[in-house]
């Protein structure tokens, strides 16, 4: 791909982010700013040329948000995944692959690397430099096929399967709070028993189901398993977990939960949006500190962030490409999400989430028996209570982020959120008077359809 093929910072904008903090790393090092710069400018473009594509409606191409310090620090930690979680490796951190919409604080408090499917997939791009937008698409779809193929097609829930089991990813445990938010990751763990890979270990947290957060045995039981957990990877990091390291995870945890909730509301005041979807997004995504495998990295974010939305929303200034009054769209569903571009191309723009915002927006009590509390913490997500509880929590998001709409996404194969998405709908057009829609996705990573954006548009249009 040509030089000329590929986006440029503009070299005016170095001095001012060099000026910016440096990114903190749980192992004691940093990338300062201009280190960040540098890799951006020079390194990644060689490296990974697929996301610097100029071309208009990639979904992995980088923000222009050039103002943004967060905007380009999100791209270097994703782009950096690779390089960071080999090295962590080395040191003697295991990896583990978890399910996406779960917290990770015990997987980090034993010592260990927790990635959810879409981090597992960031890491697997980073091993295959040179790529543009085209190869890297083929190459990622590929993998996928061959995930299909290996368990099922009906699964929608095959990311990182392939990966783990050819061995490109060295995974050392599979353990994902399992029966949580979707149909296919319990059966995706079951699967790896007879992948060729055996070397990989497998656990299976189990998460109970049905009214679960008012019975004290569920939480006694998930609090087991959570110990059980952090005991396994204990010994693959080579150390004991006491309840100490528990408590001071959770602390550093909630700091971050609370740092997206106030990004998300100091957003949601805004008569202009402060930022396009996809910045926001990345930014409350932060408050998980799970998507760039390194808690610390994203916290340090995280903290800059909030300052600079802050400051964008007390003098008004909004994003480059929104238009000043968009239509306000909250999307609920799991492992679909329309292309914000598009979105806002046609005078859009998404506002909220429940996938991930359910398990980000919970908070964690610190004083008192750290499993007990988490487990607690875990089994109130909204996302995983009953119909009910879950469109009034939903409604309480809509009010809080001013939606317009509401879209309803799934994978096709997703027997979960298929079997809830019209109750739940019509539950909320019930009791708020939001309109709703519903689209089932074929998963179609980097391909998304045609189709399902057209019906977006014409959804938008209609409000």
């Amino acid at each position: 791909m040509a030089k000329t093929d590929l986006y440029e910072y503009p070299a005016e904008l170095r001095e001012e982010f060099e000026a910016t903090e440096d990114i903190h790393f749980r192992d004691g090092s940093r990338a300062t700013a201009a280190e960040v710069w540098h890799f951006m400018t020079e390194v990644a473009p060689k490296r990974y040329p697929f996301a610097y594509t100029q071309k208009k409606y990639a979904g992995n191409r980088l923000s222009r948000d050039i103002h943004l310090p967060s905007a380009i620090k999100n791209h270097y930690l994703l782009l950096t995944m690779n390089d960071r979680i080999n090295k962590s490796r080395e040191n003697g951190s295991p990896v583990i692959f978890v399910q996406g919409g779960q917290s990770v604080d015990p997987y980090y408090a034993a010592g260990g690397i927790a990635l959810r499917p879409a981090s597992v997939g960031l890491w697997a791009r980073g091993r295959h430099e040179g790529l543009g937008l085209n190869e890297e698409a083929v190459r990622s779809h590929n993998q996928k096929e061959k995930a299909y193929h290996a368990i099922s097609f009906e699964a929608c829930q095959t990311a990182g399967y392939e990966n783990i089991q050819e061995g490109g990813l060295p995974i050392d445990m599979v353990a994902p709070f399992t029966c949580l938010r979707c149909s296919d990751i319990s059966y995706g763990v079951e699967a790896h028993r007879h992948g060729p890979n055996k070397a990989v270990k497998l656990m299976n947290i189990d998460y109970p189901m049905r009214h679960q957060a008012d019975k004290p045995w569920a939480v006694e039981y998930f609090a087991q398993n959570l110990r059980r957990l952090t005991s396994e990877i204990g010994k693959k990091a080579g150390r004991e977990v006491t309840d100490d390291d528990l408590s001071r995870e959770i602390k550093l945890h909630n700091e971050g939960r609370r740092l997206a909730i106030d990004t998300a509301e100091l957003w949601w005041s805004a008569d202009l949006p402060p930022t396009n979807g996809v910045d926001r997004r990345a930014l409350y995504q932060m408050g998980g500190m799970e998507i760039h495998g390194d808690p610390s990295a994203s916290l340090t974010v995280l903290r800059e962030s909030n300052a600079y939305i802050r400051e964008r929303v007390k003098n008004g200034i909004k994003a480059e490409g929104v238009v000043d009054k968009p239509i306000r769209l909250f999307v609920c569903g799991s492992c679909v999400f329309p292309n914000d571009f598009r979105i806002e191309e046609a005078g859009a723009i998404i506002v909220g989430q429940d996938n991930h915002w359910s398990d980000i927006s919970t908070l964690v009590e610190e004083e008192g028996d750290p499993y007990q509390n988490l487990a607690h913490a875990i089994l109130s997500y909204p996302y995983e209570q009953s119909i009910e509880k879950r469109a009034e929590w939903t409604i309480e998001q809509l009010r809080k982020s001013r939606a317009d709409g509401v879209l309803f996404l799934y994978q096709w194969g997703c027997n979960t959120q298929s079997a809830i998405a019209r109750m739940l709908c019509d539950t909320i057009k019930r009791d708020s008077g939001i309109p709703t829609m519903i689209i089932e996705q074929h998963e179609g990573g980097s391909e998304q359809s045609e189709q399902l954006l057209n019906r977006v548009n014409a959804f938008i249009e209609m409000l």
